[in-house]
């Protein structure tokens, strides 16, 4: 996610406690599910070992949350090799268990809770689910919601991203789609996913370019209670189309929202935008647009956003050729028995989708890979042209870009800071705040990090109200 990892950090910090005589920690990428973990090997001093939660809360007095391993295994003595050092390579996988937390484990019951739990199992390679659990904060992620979507599809149960992200437990998961199965009719294609509920106008967050609202998830559980946080995601995720414009993305989502306002009487309250990354450029244009449509934008937040250029560009259009090259490669493996070339294929795919800068997680979604969307939404962002907003803009910078030394060309941005900024004044014409938040592009986004950006929203929300 961003952080740099010190493994030396954490075994020092887990051989300090007095409970623990060994300790080893690994990053494994083979867990089952998928998703790569910190995994914490430990000898504890006497008979009786620590609980997962007692470490975690001792070595959280001495080191980042995102330095606390998420999985812990107890061993009786840690392998060696030969020549008496640990043989990391024998360590074993954890078991697949949860480990305890405070959430009480209630078994699946109804039809639709086993389909789901079997699901969720495979996804996050856990044994055992409760119907309470939530699914991300065991182990989901943007991408494994893609996986649940798709497989729930193909034992006959409808459930979308924006469904999981609204009923992250299996209990509430099941019900809405229970429900939803039992009217019998087609749902229409919309993008709004409900984070948070609360009183007043919501914050509307627009997705990046894999075009999941679930990025956002930290950010509504890192602000204070109170406004409502939605979020708009892409309609390919959801069964449908999206626009071929950055354009014409933007009037889908600009509709939703004035759809959803067209009855109200009174003063219209302004309506609060969020975008990050590409999702700051369709923002950008959602508020032009509701400028332009008599609806007043305040605050309009842009986390980091694209600013095409020449260099930009090129690099855009390279990935989209690679991720047609993978389209294709994709729709052959769906068709291929399992077989040698199968196998072969899969593996062409993942270094197809490794060569356009998709992380490994992404990749290794291979045949299930939403490769389309991703596409689309790509494309469009290759041919967007940025146009001057007559409004305020607030625009968010990690620290990471805006400490490069003068001159340096910011990480997938194409331009050096001192130019990027210039660039968002001129287009601002309402005036620019520039807000800095700890971390890079992607990690100030995720936990802990995401707290900074909770902040800068609130003290933006406090200087409206004075």
């Amino acid at each position: 996610r961003g952080f740099r990892i010190e493994l030396g950090e954490i075994e020092h910090a887990l051989r300090a406690l007095p409970e623990v005589r060994q300790a080893v920690v690994l990053h494994r990428t083979d867990l089952p599910g998928g998703e790569p973990a910190l995994v914490a090997y430990l000898v504890p001093q006497g008979p009786a070992a620590p609980t997962p939660e007692e470490l975690r809360r001792a070595l959280r007095a001495s080191l980042s949350a995102y330095m606390i391993p998420a999985r812990f295994v107890v061993l009786d003595e840690l392998p060696v090799n030969r020549s008496g050092k640990i043989d990391k390579r024998a360590l074993p996988l954890p078991p697949a268990e949860l480990d305890q937390d405070d959430t009480e484990f209630v078994a699946p019951a109804t039809p639709a809770e086993k389909v789901l739990a079997e699901i969720w199992r495979e996804v996050l390679g856990l044994a055992r689910i409760g119907v309470h659990d939530d699914f991300f904060r065991i182990g989901g992620s943007s991408l494994s919601t893609v996986r649940v979507s798709l497989m729930s599809a193909g034992r006959g149960l409808t459930v979308s991203v924006g469904d999981l992200i609204e009923h992250p437990t299996i209990a509430q998961l099941a019900e809405h789609a229970t429900r939803a199965a039992g009217a019998g009719l087609p749902a229409a294609v919309t993008s709004e996913v409900r984070l948070r509920e609360g009183t007043g106008e919501p914050l509307w967050c627009v997705h990046p370019t894999g075009g999941s609202a679930a990025w956002f998830v930290p950010l509504a559980r890192a602000l204070p209670p109170g406004r409502p946080v939605h979020a708009f995601q892409a309609r390919g995720l959801l069964g449908g189309v999206d626009p071929s414009t950055v354009t014409g993305i933007a009037a889908n989502y600009v509709a939703e929202i004035t759809d959803r306002t067209a009855d109200a009487t009174g003063e219209r309250a302004p309506h609060a935008l969020l975008g990050w990354s590409m999702g700051a450029n369709i923002a950008l244009e959602m508020a032009t647009q509701l400028d332009r449509a008599g609806h007043p934008v305040a605050p309009l937040v842009l986390i980091e956003p694209y600013l095409p250029n020449p260099a930009a560009r090129a690099r855009l259009n390279g990935v989209t050729d690679d991720l047609r090259t993978a389209w294709r490669q994709r729709d052959l493996i769906r068709q291929l028995p399992p077989s040698p070339e199968r196998d072969r294929a899969t593996a062409e795919l993942t270094a197809t989708l490794l060569g356009a800068g998709m992380s490994p997680a992404e990749a290794a979604l291979v045949e299930n890979a939403p490769i389309e969307v991703w596409h689309s939404l790509l494309a469009a962002l290759a041919g967007y042209e940025v146009r001057p907003y007559p409004g305020h803009i607030h625009l968010v910078v990690g620290s990471e870009a805006a400490g490069l030394p003068r001159g340096r060309t910011m990480p997938g941005l194409d331009v050096d800071y001192d130019t990027y900024l210039a660039r968002w004044r001129d287009l601002a014409g309402g005036g620019l705040t520039v807000h800095i938040s700890e971390g890079d592009h992607m990690s100030m986004m995720a936990e802990p990090r995401v707290s900074g950006i909770a902040e800068i929203l609130v003290a933006i929300k406090e200087g409206e109200n004075r």
